[in-house]
This record gives structure tokens, sequence and C-alpha cells, in this order.
């Protein structure tokens, strides 16, 4: 407690009380003061020490929470969340989860691992494709490439869309980006303002969420139910406050791997018209379909009010960081501008390398090669769910894409069942990271990307094990159970 003494309070400044009180504490946090974790003092408590009204504090505590610093466990308290910049912590706590971290990705049962093992990417094609431009190029391909992307690459991607999703796509719309990630960053920079609304999916993709938040928009989330969006409750809050922007994977979502129903992205579409509100459709994985060939939500955009983002990384090599937007008209020309003032241009020669394989059709066999190998893993971890998961949990199953969602009992949480997972040499990654206030969840992402196929159902075993582990203890005692454990 002796750390609240030193919050200042000046009650001659303009600023709010409840907000001094928010960057006190803020501050606390940062400095490490306070360990993630740790108990906030009572609102009463906390209002007595610092002679303030316990609405003030109330408030205070609301605006932790809405930031990220902050949760709240009904009939418990306030809890601080770790680490200090939520927006630098969820992205190197993701980083370490999937990609950057040596030791994490050692285990010997990667459940958590994002991109496509190395093992399958096509190295030779590639290869063969940079060779066939350092011929035709000669010293030209290392030159800097138009802002908006290589051309010939931009007519192909414009040919790509029309063969393969119907999507009539003029090349001064298209603008090649580094990866999705950025493709998201530009898009925010280019059209929110300080205190804009943005609907999300819940759960959704932690990278969004860093992106709107770094811009200071308010996120709304919107239950992503079996077949999309829950329509009731958007709906009721599109009446009360509709958004500037809505994100959206329509198709194998990351990380429920789930996939909006024809109606409802027609649905979508309509609402976005009526509420004057744009939208961010992300196809991070629509190649990779183990069914039909799903549709994406800008083959059926009639108003020109998608942004559709579409990235090679994960699918196809992920350091080569590349990917594209295609800009609705009357945004084309902004969008350009952000992209040069974000970082000039994108790598000119795999931008070209890229071209020449989507013209060959060596991109495509990549494609299908993908197709045959993950539906394979797919249906494997299917029937290893079915054989080994207590009947106490939940998970989905998805028509393409890389991602299971799996859901624990109420009153358990995944990051208590990471712990677990992680002494039996298991990678997961607990639902909390999928939120924008991190919350405790009792859902968890399970990814087929990089775990052999001779594995995944040794792995789903002894994952059974940690699971049965945990309900036990929630069984013997459900408040021990219900006690939410930090991972970091």
């Amino acid at each position: 407690m002796e750390h609240f003494v030193s919050i200042h309070l000046d009650r001659s400044s303009d600023k709010p009380l409840y907000i001094q009180v928010y960057d006190g504490i803020v501050q606390l946090i940062k400095e490490r003061k306070l360990s993630p974790g740790e108990k906030l003092p009572p609102i009463r408590k906390l209002a007595s020490m610092l002679n303030v009204n316990s609405v003030t504090i109330v408030n205070a505590y609301r605006l932790l929470e809405r930031d990220g610093f902050a949760i709240s466990r009904v009939g418990s308290g306030t809890y601080v969340r770790p680490v200090g910049d939520i927006i630098e912590e969820t992205s190197e706590i993701a980083n370490r989860m999937s990609q950057g971290n040596e030791a994490l990705l050692k285990v010997p049962f990667n459940f958590s691992g994002t991109s496509i093992s190395p093992e399958y990417f096509p190295v030779k094609t590639f290869k063969d494709a940079l060779n066939r431009v350092l011929d035709r190029d000669g010293g030209y391909a290392f030159a800097y490439s138009e802002s908006q992307g290589y051309l010939p690459l931009r007519e192909s991607l414009r040919k790509f869309l029309f063969r393969e999703y119907a999507i009539e796509a003029p090349v001064d719309y298209i603008h090649v980006v580094s990866g999705a990630q950025q493709g998201i960053d530009i898009i925010s920079k280019a059209l929110l303002d300080f205190g804009d609304v943005v609907y999300v999916e819940s759960p959704t993709y932690p990278g969004a969420i860093d992106a709107f938040k770094s811009r200071g928009a308010r996120i709304v989330e919107i239950p992503f139910l079996q077949d999309g969006p829950d329509m009731e409750d958007l709906l009721a809050k599109l009446r009360s406050r509709p958004p500037k922007l809505f994100y959206t994977m329509p198709n194998f979502q990351n990380p429920t791997g789930r996939s909006y129903s024809e109606q409802k992205k027609k649905e979508l579409l309509a609402l976005s018209q009526k509420y004057d509100f744009l939208i961010i459709e992300d196809d991070h994985m629509n190649d990779l379909y183990y069914t039909e060939r799903p549709v994406p939500l800008k083959t059926l955009d009639t108003a020109d009010r998608v942004f559709y983002i579409k990235s090679f990384s994960k699918f196809f090599m992920p350091g080569l960081r590349l990917g594209f937007i295609l800009a609705p008209e009357h945004f084309s020309k902004k969008i350009a501008e952000v992209k040069y003032f974000s970082d000039i241009t994108s790598s000119g020669l795999t931008q070209r390398a890229l071209d020449v394989m989507l013209q060959d059709g060596s991109f495509n066999e990549h494609a299908e090669r993908m197709r045959g190998l993950f539906r394979e893993r797919w249906n494997l971890m299917i029937r290893a769910l079915n054989k080994h998961m207590p009947q106490e949990v939940s998970w989905t199953e998805p028509q393409g894409g890389l991602f299971f969602w799996v859901t624990l009992p109420s009153g358990c949480y995944s990051t208590n069942l990471y712990s677990k997972a992680i002494k039996k040499g298991i990678l997961l990654t607990p639902g909390d990271f999928f939120y924008p206030d991190r919350r405790p969840s009792p859902g968890f992402r399970l990814s087929i990307a990089q775990i052999p196929p001779e594995k995944l159902e040794e792995g789903l075993k002894l994952l059974s094990q940690a699971i049965d582990e945990l309900l036990d203890e929630f069984r013997m005692d459900p408040l021990r159970g219900d006690i939410y454990r930090p991972l970091f």
C-alpha cells in the first residue's frame, strides 16, 4: 500500500482527478513497483488514502481496464496486468510465443507457431524465379520500385484476384505492402483519429488490436459465433455508436478458425452502407482451404466499402514480408501517401520474383501442394481431438487455415493450462492475447502450422492429460481453479 501514497494529486489542475489517479497507477506499473497479478487496493480504501470520492477511483480503475493495464474480477477485486506499455507488451509476448523465442520453439510439441514450417518453403522454385529476374533485369532488379508497388506485379495480382475470387481490382487501387501487419497499420494511419471507434471480432488478431490502439482508437468487441458475428449485438451497438472501421477475418479467422456464413457476409455489407462505416478484410489464409474455396467479403462488395488485405507471408515465406491492399477508389490516393511516408517502397527484388511465380503458375502449384499437406494434418487434428479431449472441452472444426479454438469449462483459464502444458513439452497460445483488455479466457488457440504430423496425436494426448489435471484441481476446489495466473 505504501506505493500508492506517492500518487500526487494536483487539485488546482484542469486534469480530472480520476485521470491523475490513473496516471499515477500506470507510472507505478511502468516502474515495476506493482507486480503482474498484484491486487490493487479496494476502492474505498484507496479513496480514503487519497482523500477523493469513491467514484474517482471507480473511474480510474475502469480506465485502467479499458487500456489493458488491469483486470477486474467480480467479487474479488482489480488486479495489475503485465507490463506497462500494453502495445509493446503484446507484440513482444506474441512474438515470443510464436516466433522469436528459440527456447520455446525447442519444445517437442509446438501448437503455437503461426507460420508454416520452413521445410515447406518453395526454396528451389523461388531461387529459380530470382535467377530469371536477375538474368532478365540485371542491376535494375535492385532499383527502387514505385512506392505503390512494382507495376507488373500489381497487374499479376489484378489477374490473380479475378481468376481466384472474381474480384475486379484496377491496378491503380492495388498497393504492395510489407505484410498484413503493415497493411493494417497503413489503413489505421490513413483513416483513424484519436477517439474514433473501431469494431473488432471477439476474439481477434492481436496485431490489429495493437495497430488500432496506437492510433488512440476506441475498440468495441463484437462476439464471434460459429457462423460469424453476433448480429443482435452488432445491431445494438451500431444503433448506439457506429464505428469508423470494422476489422474482420471472415474466412478461417485467427484465432478461432471460424468463417462467416454467406448470409452474414451480405448482412455486414448492407449494414456498412446503412450505418456508413468501412470494413478492413484481412485475408490471411484463404488459399489454405480444405473443403470449398471461400468467398472473400470483397467479392460481394458492390458498394466499394471494403479494404482488402492479403498477405503472402505465413503461407509462402514469412521473411519475404509481402502482401497488398486493395483499397476502395475514394481512399486509394490517401493509402498511397501513407505508404510512401511509412517506408517509401517494399523490396523490389522479391516483388519481381513473386511476379514471375504468379505468371508461370508456380505459386498456384505451391498453394495446391500446401493444401494437400495441411488437409492431411487437419484431418489428423480433428480425429485426435475427438479421440483424446475430455468431454467437458469444446473446439471448433474449421474448414481451412491453421487454427483450432479450444474452450475449457467456465471457471478454468487457459493461462493456467499453459503452465501445465509447458511442463509436458507442449506450447499453445492462451486466449488472453486475442482480446483488447487481455482478460482471462477459457479459450486457447492450437495451430497445426509447425507440429509434425507424426507428433500431432501424441501431443494432443499429453495436452488432454494436462487438461485433466486442471479439471481435477477445479473439481476439488472450484475457487482454486478460478484463480487467474498471469503468464509473464
